[in-house]
């Protein structure tokens, strides 16, 4: 059994398993991807002569659709109690990776951000979260280099 706070990714030939606690962090970042394929769409759109050139949508489509396809197979939303999800990752392997990077990034800035959200959990008289959000992130980050090796090696 998986603790908690050493979440590792498992992957079996081509399956990776996402423990149950991490599953959020995916689709959470399964979410921001969706939001900037939309917006290179939109660019695409806006361009001159972009009804000439479909070949210009292709690249943000597939990106779209790709985060869209894993989106339908982890759930937009979570439904009950947290649950390991089994992903195939010849299908879906990028998609992963980007979105547990851009989940890093939002790490690293709540990190940047915990002495001011501090100050003002202590002003409402609400007990500090540093020391929360900087176990989060430390098992985010060794989830997402489990599964960086693992891919590397795959």
């Amino acid at each position: 059994m998986q603790q908690k706070d050493n979440p590792q990714a498992v992957c079996s030939s081509t399956t990776l398993v996402v423990p149950p606690e991490m599953v959020h962090y995916l689709r959470d970042g399964l979410h921001n991807g969706i939001g900037n394929a939309a917006q290179a769409i939109s660019q695409v759109v806006v361009e001159a002569g972009h009804e000439q050139h479909p070949e210009w949508y292709r690249e943000p489509l597939e990106h779209f659709d790709q985060i869209r396809a894993l989106l339908d197979l982890i759930g937009w939303d979570a439904t009950g109690p947290p649950a390991e999800v089994r992903v195939d990752m010849r299908e879906h392997q990028q998609a992963i990776l980007d979105a547990l990077r851009v989940e890093m990034m939002v790490g690293d800035a709540d990190l940047e951000e915990a002495t001011a959200v501090d100050a003002e959990r202590a002003r409402r008289g609400e007990p500090p979260k540093r020391e929360a959000t900087t176990q989060r992130v430390l098992a985010l980050n060794k989830f997402v280099a489990s599964v960086e090796a693992q891919t590397s090696t795959g």
